[in-house]
């Protein structure tokens, strides 16, 4: 695809980082990361910005002093209980979720297949690569496939709000995701249903001060089939959470070193519940049963039998587990602090910093995997730039 994407940044333009230190031995991929790559980017002189790529006539190339943290900055909306639930080994309903009040905004969810871990992955790959770039497309695009990612969001009425969009592939969505396959066939297979579940799901904002009811896609995309490339634009409310508007931070190195379900969808509601270096209900935790519609959504556990409820304590209990102990090894010993009584309360803290590997190296697991796999040609226009 030749065509460019208008847009601007907040504050500064797409500066795109093309050389690195191709001189490093192929390594193995742990928790999304090349380890030995990671302990070999210490220093910022890894990184040399050699050629700056303008994309499309309003974009200014400027230098970036560093490379972001591997977080995602999620907007708290899409965090709400029933949008993401555990789905593997049972068929996908329909996805509803109520409209809910959100300050002065009512905000609720819907589409044709329900949501689960695994696309909640994704999107949090997806949003922590838009707040790197930080390109966005204005109300007026210009050129084509700027204009056919705003139409694609489908709004029920367009007020021109810009959105975040970014150029990507399905190999760089996987690492991020924590995927240890993302050339398989069977993962780019299901990044791809991913994409389309959440692109196929809506969000809805009543306003009640001003009676407008507004809706669009989750997000947009423009997709090669054949090179894996995507491009993407993101809904206002999560381009609003990438530009520093209120957003939670999600760790993708704590997330990836994650494997069930429920110890993934756990770990983002507490990780949007719960500030850095504070506990849960301020240090009066929570029960079992409080936090078990976090996972399941409210409607599907007041619907859960005696036994099939539970089964699902049984379920949080090993999650909670997992959550300390997988994270703890990010964090020297200082993950997160996780305390359960016979009672079913539950005490959690949230460590002070981010994990080791992001406060060091401050990569994101796709920006790490790719030191060791681009080639040595630079780039010379986005149409033969492919990062990733």
């Amino acid at each position: 695809m030749t065509d460019s994407l208008s847009g601007k940044t907040a504050g500064s333009s797409l500066s795109v980082l093309v050389s690195a230190n191709r001189t490093m031995p192929k390594l193995t991929t742990i928790v999304g990361i090349n380890v030995m790559t990671a302990a070999c980017c210490c220093r910022w002189s890894c990184w040399t910005p050699s050629k700056r790529v303008r994309i499309g006539p309003e974009a200014r190339a400027m230098p970036q002093p560093h490379i972001r943290p591997a977080y995602a900055r999620l907007d708290p909306a899409h965090a709400f209980d029933g949008l993401f639930v555990p789905t593997k080994g049972k068929p996908r309903g329909r996805l509803l979720v109520e409209p809910r009040r959100f300050g002065r905004l009512e905000i609720g969810f819907q589409g044709f297949e329900q949501l689960g871990a695994d696309d909640q992955s994704i999107l949090l790959a997806l949003t922590a690569q838009l707040g790197i770039e930080r390109l966005v497309i204005e109300a007026t695009p210009v050129g084509p496939v700027s204009k056919q990612l705003r139409l694609a969001l489908d709004f029920n009425r367009d007020e021109g709000a810009p959105l975040a969009t970014k150029r990507t592939s399905l190999r760089s969505l996987l690492i991020d995701a924590g995927y240890r396959d993302p050339e398989s066939g069977a993962a780019l297979a299901r990044a791809k249903k991913s994409l389309n579940r959440l692109r196929a799901t809506q969000i809805r904002e009543i306003d009640r001060e001003t009676g407008w009811d507004r809706a669009c896609n989750l997000i947009s995309l423009s997709f090669n089939h054949k090179s894996g490339e995507i491009y993407v634009a993101a809904n206002p409310r999560l381009t609003g959470a990438v530009f520093h508007g209120q957003h939670v931070r999600v760790s993708l190195f704590e997330r990836n070193a994650l494997e069930t379900e429920v110890a993934k969808l756990l770990h983002c509601w507490l990780c949007s519940n719960i500030r850095l270096g504070r506990a849960l209900g301020n240090g009066n935790g929570a029960h079992l049963d409080t936090l078990a519609p976090h996972v399941w959504g409210l409607v599907a556990w007041e619907r859960f039998s005696a036994s099939d409820r539970s089964k699902r304590r049984g379920q949080l209990r090993a999650a909670l587990d997992e959550i300390a102990e997988r994270t703890c090894g990010l964090q020297d010993g200082m993950g997160w602090a996780i305390d359960q009584t016979s009672s079913g309360l539950v005490l959690v803290g949230r460590p002070k910093v981010l994990p080791l590997l992001e406060s060091e190296h401050e990569t994101p697991p796709a920006g790490m995997y790719g030191l060791t796999s681009q080639s040595d040609r630079e780039p010379s226009s986005l149409s033969d730039w492919t990062p990733n």
